[in-house]
């Protein structure tokens, strides 16, 4: 790691004060652990994708309403504070690391909170396998970049699709960061990872 990123860990809930992310959304490198809905989990943000002026991420108190976003998401708690980010700024792809039923059910936890924010979801074949639910659109292949893609949407899939991982970050660059691929399972770890399960 260079001088330029700052690492930042809290193994721990932070219960006083907001937890320190100097210059929230400006951090290029920023690594903290979590519980989310389904359990614990580490996230890791290394950089943010140029062009939309929202905020990547920042920490929120219990009732404060979160930043304006193109893509939002709450991706779990520290104490009463919660990391919220914007999931069009990753600079490619989200990658849900750990075993696949774990990161079925945090990958249908997300998407149950990206519907409700009206965000549209995709799910790539049995990518949630027991974990899918209904308002979720069932494709059965990943989206071409040519495809016609209506409004922010986030697109799940279990492992690398066909073609590796050229595609899914020509995805992204044509829609703008519109169209986020959320990639589950044991995948290599992307700048935006969660790693599922894992704490030490």
């Amino acid at each position: 790691m260079n001088g330029s990123t700052v690492a930042i860990r809290h193994a721990a809930p932070v219960r006083h004060g907001r937890p320190t992310l100097p210059g929230d959304g400006e951090v290029p490198y920023v690594q903290v652990d979590l519980a989310a809905e389904t359990g614990p989990i580490r996230v890791r943000l290394a950089g943010v994708a140029t062009g939309p002026a929202t905020t990547a991420y920042a920490w929120l108190a219990e009732a404060e309403p979160p930043p304006a976003a193109g893509v939002p998401l709450v991706l779990g708690r520290q104490g009463s504070w919660r990391l919220h980010v914007d999931l069009g700024r990753t600079p490619d792809v989200v990658t849900l690391v750990g075993a696949l039923d774990d990161c079925r059910s945090l990958a249908a936890a997300f998407a149950r909170q990206l519907l409700s924010d009206g965000i549209g979801v995709a799910v790539v074949g049995d990518a949630l396998g027991s974990a899918a639910f209904d308002g979720c659109r069932s494709v059965t292949a990943y989206p071409d970049p040519g495809d016609e893609l209506s409004g922010p949407s986030v697109v799940i899939a279990a492992g690398l699709p066909e073609g590796g991982m050229a595609g899914v970050h020509e995805l992204v660059a044509v829609t703008g960061g519109r169209c986020v691929p959320l990639l589950i399972g044991m995948v290599p770890s992307s700048r935006w990872s969660v790693q599922v399960g894992v704490l030490a």
